[in-house]
């Protein structure tokens, strides 16, 4: 293959925005030489990735398994931290218990993006015709905030004939507990606090990987092939000049334009090991300084999750899979995940406690603190400890923090590029962050077991906790107990894979993407989200691709 020998522009990275902003950079001048690099396999003909029952998703081939360092309010655990490494990049491996799930966020997430860094292109409003833009809704009952005909099709439990045995009973059960339904049940259309429908990103079932629904033809696509640094040089004007890339095997490639798409943990990574970060970090790895930019790395949030197992009291009535009820064998009921709503609730600020300054994005203003998203799952989450089987007589639960205040970092170890990045959440490092867990347990707990609701009553008998806790399962008793909380959380929580903020906005580039100090570099992933976005990140980052290739292509005009 006969390679340009200066690429309008190189794309590190071929997940969702480095695909997304490939094709529609192309797209608007098909004249563009483009070249896109992705360190994984091209993997859009392997059908074990497809369905929802995949079990080669997270931890599986196309992951770069990482690890983060022990974590002190974690009980020192090592935590895995997915992250894809293949052509499509997460839309390959994303699972956890809504594999596929589309959560777009709360309009005052992207609101508060835009004040910080003083630009209304990053509002809800200013997002919004991009994130019509990725869509393929799956009806028209909500036109003015979702899109039809764009290369991501995304259904609602509705639109699949997906209606549980439990539906009713789990929405009474919110409404008791003092939880109101979402506006025409949309969690999508700028508002998350009440009760959602479950979406998820799924054609007849089938997952999307963006680098299929975003059409690469005439984009040069280079896959099993590492990136090492974006070469730099000192223009005349004293100004400093992305021109190109090395690879890890030393080969380079000249381009008037480099994006980076490598993700959260690997484009402040690469940043790094251009000399592009921190002084004293450069200097430890040999690394020559040529941009200080102290914040590279720094900012790091993550969604944390906590999954629990509850047995009913009469599994013999076929309210979970795994049971006789000839519903769960149905065509539509295997063409997605089997949980039907998506609960966000807020928990209020204590008199005197202070507002950590990006989370200001609760639909109820400043009297909440923070939210956290809950998931009833009609089905066990197969467990090891103890060893609970997919049978009728469990359901399971998901509780996700959707605002963290706890910060942290990426930095490196070497200035070898094959060597993994090291990643520190700093998880609950805040006082906020333990008590809104402490306080959305409790409450989890009044839904799930007791008198208070129709779930209580009528549907589960108890929570099955792990061995450690066999003595105490999670009820309205123990969620009394300060202590057990904390404890449960510190032995049972993990990260649900949603890394951001590590080149934010506003500290390592400017609201057009530029990394500041250099000229012809742009970041463009979830890494430059400024403040948390609280959704699955997908939706986000999908957006953030179409409104990243229309700015890159003017400024370059």
């Amino acid at each position: 293959m006969l390679l340009p020998v200066v690429w309008d522009y190189i794309v590190v990275g071929g997940g969702i925005a480095g695909s997304v902003i490939s094709s529609r950079l192309l797209e608007q001048d098909p004249s563009l030489k483009i070249l896109l690099i992705e360190a994984g396999p091209d993997v859009s003909d392997r059908t074990d990735i497809v369905y929802i029952n995949s079990t080669n998703t997270v931890m599986g081939d196309f992951d770069y398994n990482y690890q983060t360092v022990p974590q002190a309010n974690l009980g020192n655990r090592v935590i895995p931290n997915p992250a894809g490494r293949a052509l499509g990049g997460g839309s390959v491996i994303n699972q956890a218990i809504i594999q596929g799930g589309w959560t777009r966020g709360s309009s005052l997430d992207y609101d508060l993006w835009a004040e910080t860094v003083g630009d209304q292109r990053w509002s809800y409003a200013g997002q919004l015709p991009y994130f019509r833009k990725t869509e393929d809704y799956c009806d028209d009952s909500n036109p003015d905030h979702h899109g039809r005909g764009g290369p991501v099709h995304v259904d609602s439990i509705t639109c699949t004939g997906r209606h549980y045995p439990l539906r009713d009973k789990v929405l009474e059960s919110w409404h008791e507990n003092g939880v109101q339904s979402i506006p025409d049940l949309d969690g999508n259309a700028g508002r998350i606090l009440g009760i959602g429908e479950l979406y998820e990103s799924r054609r007849d079932g089938k997952r999307e990987i963006a680098s299929s629904i975003y059409p690469l033809e005439g984009v040069t696509v280079l896959t099993e092939t590492l990136v090492e640094s974006v070469t730099l040089n000192n223009g005349d004007d004293g100004d400093v000049q992305a021109t190109g890339v090395r690879l890890a095997n030393g080969t380079e490639y000249q381009a008037k334009r480099v994006v980076v798409s490598a993700g959260a943990y690997r484009s402040p990574q690469l940043l790094l090991l251009s000399g592009i970060g921190p002084a004293e970090t450069l200097a430890q790895h040999g690394i020559e300084q040529v941009v200080e930019l102290p914040d590279v790395g720094q900012n790091l949030a993550d969604h944390m999750m906590l999954i629990c197992q509850w047995r009913l009291k009469d599994p013999s009535l076929g309210y979970a899979y795994g049971s006789d009820n000839p519903l769960c064998s149905e065509p539509p009921y295997g063409a997605g995940n089997p949980n039907d709503w998506v609960t966000t609730t807020a928990v209020p600020k204590e008199d005197g406690e202070a507002e950590h300054p990006d989370t200001g994005s609760s639909d109820q203003g400043d009297s909440q603190l923070a939210d956290m998203e809950t998931f009833i799952s009609y089905s066990a989450i197969p467990s090891v400890d103890p060893p609970i089987a997919v049978d009728g007589t469990h359901l399971a639960t998901s509780l996700a923090s959707l605002h963290p205040t706890s910060r942290g970092h990426v930095t490196i170890s070497s200035r070898d590029p094959r060597v993994p990045p090291v990643i520190d959440p700093n998880y609950l490092s805040t006082a906020s962050d333990r008590r809104v867990w402490r306080e959305s347990l409790r409450r989890l707990a009044t839904v799930m077991v007791g008198d208070a609701t129709a779930l209580g009553r009528d549907v589960v008998a108890s929570e099955t906790p792990p061995s450690a806790f066999a003595a105490r399962p999670l009820g309205p008793d123990t969620a009394r107990d300060d202590e057990y909380l904390d404890a449960r959380i510190a032995a049972d929580a993990h990260s649900i894979y949603h890394p951001q903020g590590t080149c934010a906005m506003g500290r390592v580039v400017d609201t057009s993407l530029r990394v500041r100090g250099v000229r012809g570099l742009y970041v463009a992933d979830a890494s430059v989200f400024p403040v948390v976005i609280g959704a699955h990140l997908q939706a986000a980052v999908y957006g953030l691709g179409e409104q990243a290739a229309v700015i890159i292509a003017g400024d370059d005009r």
